[in-house]
């Protein structure tokens, strides 16, 4: 290995020396033991096997089969390493197999919930899986042509009445209360669009904005209450342009989920910095956009920005 290839392996062992959390210390039995560049391989390849294992015993798979697929990398000559990475694929394969045949069981049931978990399951361990993802866009599919003839259905009486009386606003009751229902089925992506729709079509329409901006509202407390924190955010932000203006209660909600949001994406970027640097500055980039007072993700996200320079500089030519 040349003088430049030894700079890097060191240069990134100092790099997972320096970061917040234990150093894993499980020596790799077979590794050579000249310092330099072979420890600092050496001990990557510890810390991969070890983090490997603990996915394994944590059932998390997909986790494994990426700490093994570094591993191999660092240490090709090593057969029993491309073992344990074939044991884990292997064993992904057969979980997918697992879980495409439930679900495919549960829909046949007519348990759609159920089958649904299960292709989840599946493209967690194999996100590229075509068969599960087609099972979930017709599953969705069919959800959607249930809320659509549910809709009529659904509409208030006084709705009802006004589109029967062939009134001047029947049309625009029924343009708003459509959405809306959509919404409240849980057809969230859907009824915001057709919502803004509406918006766009009646900018003036106050009364229809403030019941708009509450429903969505509504929809953004209910997913935080379940601790959808993300997702309730970004509702908010919907209610708020809907609108038009936001509320004191929605402020508050607002700037407390910033805040959380933000503390949370900087612990990520804490735990990720021990293996991957470019992700750890993803997290703090993220904390950073939820709460730019975030002082502690600026300095983390300026460190780590500036240690990624250094290794570029120092990597060796391919």
């Amino acid at each position: 290995m040349g003088l430049r290839g030894a700079l890097a392996l060191t240069a990134l062992a100092l790099l997972a020396a320096c970061a917040q959390s234990p150093v894993v210390t499980q020596q790799v039995a077979d590794a050579p033991r000249a310092g330099g560049a072979d420890d600092a391989r050496a001990q990557a390849i510890a810390r991969h096997r070890h983090l490997a294992h603990q996915a394994r015993e944590k059932g998390d798979l997909a986790a494994a089969a990426v700490q093994w697929k570094i591993v191999v990398l660092l240490a090709p000559g090593e057969p029993s390493y491309r073992a344990e990475q074939d044991a884990v694929n292997a064993a992904i394969r057969q979980g997918v197999r697992d879980q495409l045949q439930a679900g495919n069981a549960a829909q046949k049931a007519g348990d759609n919930e159920r089958a649904t978990q299960a292709m989840m399951r599946a493209l967690a361990l194999d996100p590229a899986n075509e068969d599960a993802a087609k099972a979930l866009r017709e599953m969705d599919r069919q959800r959607m042509a249930r809320i659509q003839g549910d809709r009529a259905q659904k509409l208030r009486p006084v709705d009802m009445a006004a589109l029967k009386s062939g009134t001047p606003d029947a049309g625009a009751a029924y343009d708003l209360e459509q959405p809306l229902e959509m919404l409240r089925a849980g057809d969230v992506n859907g009824g915001l669009r057709e919502l803004k729709a509406y918006v766009d079509a009646n900018p003036g329409n106050r009364a229809a904005r403030q019941r708009i901006g509450n429903a969505v509202a509504d929809r953004a407390r209910e997913l935080q209450n379940k601790g959808s924190r993300e997702q309730a955010f970004a509702l908010y932000e919907q209610a708020v342009a809907l609108r038009g203006d936001s509320t004191p209660e929605w402020s508050k909600e607002m700037q407390s989920l910033r805040k959380s949001l933000s503390d949370e994406y900087y612990s990520n970027g804490e735990r990720a910095y021990r293996t991957d640097v470019a992700l750890a500055i993803k997290q703090w980039e993220t904390s950073l956009r939820y709460d730019p007072q975030n002082l502690k993700a600026a300095n983390r996200l300026r460190d780590a920005r500036a240690a990624q320079e250094k290794l570029k500089g120092i990597a060796p030519a391919k």
